[in-house]
């Protein structure tokens, strides 16, 4: 065999690993909404304690997520619930906390400030303090700023049986209203949410800290919540938890929504460093899959390819530029999520930065999560 026959072959492998880890996980990301709802069984409603951790670093952009979220929490079709609106660091938050009085005057709502900085993770002790709180064994911890449907908690609740100890669910990114939000899109959904989805679709289900319902009793067995407080990937961190603790997670067949709006690239490239470094550190092997069988691997390939061939290299290229860019579009549209005008452009800037956010993820040791420095090593 001649080296040319070598390299086309070798080009030709590597190309179809890329499409077949593309189409499989966009595939089962597709049919895990149809694996939850023939899973789901009949749940007797339960008073909850719905717990909010919110940042003490008010924004107006921070205040309008929040208000937005807590709005669509207060719409919820359950019958007995509780929302505690924590803030993260009362040091930092007295006004914060003092605003936030006044503005919820619900009866459904009480707010208060974490004292103790207990772990590295701000969130954490917002979570931890309002555990402490909480009136009833039902706990639900839900972000400040996604929006749930008002059939949120049954949804959760119809996966909550067997040896499921934890329910979780996707997140979805809406409303883009700048460049870099769908840029942002580009990465959270077409990216995150897909493997997400597959990986619960697949029996590798993990808890998305957008969303987690847990009984107090599920979570006790499982630690608790303070040793996740010195992990940046705390969610991970918790779904590794309760599986030691002999438990299921599972996630609900209807994702929570978050608005994007204007974004900033810097924000975008910090957060999915992270989310990476979360994906090398719990998910190594995932981790690895997505940068040998990613799109500019791919087009490269395809290049080769078409260079031992009659097409050339730059119709390679492009052709499999093509058909990955075709296979995300179509993948978004069978969701359901947003598509806009400036998605294509926003894929193609993605997939440009991708192996360097890739290879920082890879190195990086320690990041920025809520104001404090976090270690991400790999246990």
């Amino acid at each position: 065999m001649s080296a040319s026959q070598t390299l086309l072959i070798a080009s030709g492998l590597l190309w179809g690993a890329s499409l077949l880890w593309l189409l499989g996980s966009m595939a089962c990301a597709l049919l895990q909404p149809w694996k939850r709802k023939k899973s789901r069984m009949a749940a007797q409603a339960r008073p909850l304690s719905i717990i909010v951790p919110t940042s003490a670093a008010d924004t107006l952009r921070a205040e309008r997520d929040r208000a937005e979220a807590i709005g669509s929490l207060l719409e919820l079709h359950h019958p007995d619930y509780e929302i505690i609106l924590c803030v993260d660091r009362a040091e930092q938050g007295r006004e914060l906390t003092a605003r936030l009085l006044q503005s919820y005057r619900d009866r459904r709502i009480h707010v208060m400030a974490a004292r103790h900085q207990a772990s590295s993770n701000a969130k954490i002790d917002a979570m931890e303090a309002a555990v402490g709180e909480a009136r009833h064994d039902l706990l639900l911890f839900s972000d400040d700023d996604v929006l749930v449907d008002r059939d949120h908690v049954s949804c959760l609740r119809e996966q909550l049986h067997d040896n499921v100890g934890l329910v979780s669910a996707a997140a979805i990114g809406i409303r883009p209203t700048n460049f870099w939000g769908y840029l942002e899109l580009a990465f959270m959904n077409g990216q995150f949410a897909r493997l997400h989805l597959a990986g619960d679709f697949l029996g590798f289900s993990g808890a998305l800290g957008k969303t987690v319902l847990v009984a107090r009793k599920a979570l006790q067995r499982a630690g608790g919540l303070l040793p996740t407080g010195g992990d940046c990937c705390e969610d991970a961190a918790l779904t590794r938890n309760i599986k030691a603790a002999g438990m299921a997670v599972a996630l609900s067949h209807v994702a929570v929504q978050q608005p994007i709006l204007d974004q900033r690239f810097s924000d975008v490239w910090r957060r999915h460093v992270r989310w990476l470094g979360c994906r090398r550190k719990y998910l190594t092997a995932v981790f690895i899959c997505e940068g040998l069988f990613s799109t500019p691997v791919a087009v490269a390939a395809g290049a080769v390819a078409g260079s031992q061939l009659s097409w050339g290299p730059v119709a390679g290229a492009a052709g499999s530029l093509l058909v990955w860019c075709a296979a995300d579009a179509l993948f978004t549209l069978l969701s359901g999520w947003h598509f806009g005008l400036r998605t294509p452009a926003a894929w193609l800037v993605r997939e440009a930065i991708f192996l360097p956010m890739w290879a920082q993820a890879l190195v990086t040791r320690t990041v920025t999560w809520h104001g404090r420095a976090v270690p991400l090593t790999i246990r």
